[in-house]
């Protein structure tokens, strides 16, 4: 009998990659998807199809194991913030485990490894590391959830995509909204290694990873296997904006010392706390409430009633400021922290363990990969 004749569910259906998942399923004649949608306003895509739309929360382990309902196959693509992410995954574990599923394919994230991955991850073979960011940590962590359940008897899968592009994905939208502005900045040059996946390569490897005896219990990175850097990516953006203004460059090394030189978390705290105590629109909406109005004209009363040289020092101490020190110069944008990790990058994930034990063989390469996605950007009227 074949998987696509059994119960198939699938979390995180509403998102970018789960929706592909869910389209791709009925393009290949699965006759039960059970989608959980957690939110039904974020289900427009996917009401379309002939699957079932089942109301459900990965945080409610008891509402994920009705919703799963007889499911002989589950594809794990549900999102979580960072806190969230172990408990969403054995709740779902849990109930896979309690329904009797036959094929678990659990998506994880090359971030296991860090925003920068060191040399030596370029395999699935590598120990994951202590990052030290709470997101990547916290998908290391998850992934040793699944193989601890896979330990018990649920068969698994994990699959690690990086960079996961095409239609719909945030990484074009946004991509394109910055360049639109001006706002992206080439870091050493964009040679980073940026690591994409188009999103229908992903999907095939889901399909693999149910197909494949062989694959049960094991990991695997799953990108298009080229060596895309960051300035390859943003670079094929670059025609399909119109008018866009040129690409800005910076080292490494001027970012990193740009956020060395920025006030830690407490006295930064402080120094835009006390900028917003002395905003003009801070007192605005201040004075909407009644008793403020009061107090301020008893703060006023007080400020007339002292010496002049005492209320200018008081004046300068707290008036509004006029002009506020911009983070960036002119038109300079400076990279945010997390795309100055991303972006720098050495590692390029190997896919030889995929092609070897699931067949895998990226079908779309990036050149046609970022066709597709203008196609979709111009018919959504991002562009």
């Amino acid at each position: 009998m074949s998987w696509l004749q059994k119960p198939i569910f699938v979390t995180g259906a509403t998102g970018f990659i789960g929706g592909r998942v869910c389209e791709r399923l009925v393009q290949a004649g699965a006759k039960d998807v059970r989608a959980l949608v957690h939110t039904v306003q974020h289900a427009s895509r996917i009401a379309r199809l002939p699957i079932t739309l089942v109301p459900g929360s990965l945080l409610d382990r008891a509402s994920v194991r009705e919703a799963m309902g007889d499911a002989k196959i589950v594809i794990h693509c549900g999102l979580a913030p960072a806190r969230g992410i172990l408990s969403t995954t054995e709740n779902a574990l849990k109930a896979a485990a309690d329904a009797g599923v036959e094929r678990f394919v659990h998506m994880s994230t090359a971030a296991v490894h860090g925003l920068t991955p060191a040399p030596g991850s370029e395999t699935e073979a590598a120990a994951l590391p202590r990052t030290g960011d709470h997101y990547c940590d916290n998908k290391g962590r998850a992934e040793r959830i699944v193989h601890s359940f896979h330990r018990r008897g649920l068969p698994t899968v994990i699959l690690r995509p990086s960079i996961v592009y095409g239609p719909f994905s945030a990484w074009s939208i946004r991509l394109v909204r910055e360049l639109r502005d001006g706002k992206v900045t080439l870091i050493d040059r964009g040679n980073g290694a940026c690591n994409t996946g188009y999103v229908d390569n992903l999907v095939d490897a889901v399909f693999l990873a149910i197909e494949k005896d062989q694959a049960v219990g094991e990991t695997f990175y799953i990108t298009d296997g080229e060596r895309i850097t960051w300035g390859d990516f943003i670079r094929a953006h670059v025609p399909m904006v119109k008018n866009a203004p040129p690409l800005q460059e910076i080292s490494k090394a001027e970012v990193a010392d740009y956020y060395r030189r920025q006030p830690g978390l407490i006295w930064g705290s402080i120094q835009q706390g006390g900028r917003l105590l002395r905003s003009r629109e801070l007192r605005f909406l201040l004075r909407r409430i009644p008793a403020m109005g009061r107090i301020e004209t008893a703060v006023w009363g007080w400020m007339q009633a002292q010496p002049e040289q005492r209320r200018e020092r008081i004046r300068a101490r707290f008036a509004t400021p006029e002009t506020v020190e911009p983070e960036n110069n002119g038109n300079f944008s400076m990279p945010e922290e997390v795309t100055l990790a991303t972006q720098t990058g050495t590692v390029f994930f190997s896919i030889d363990k995929a092609k070897r034990v699931l067949g895998y063989q990226p079908r779309i390469p990036f050149t046609r990969g970022i066709g597709l996605v203008e196609q979709w950007l111009r018919f959504a009227n991002h562009l």
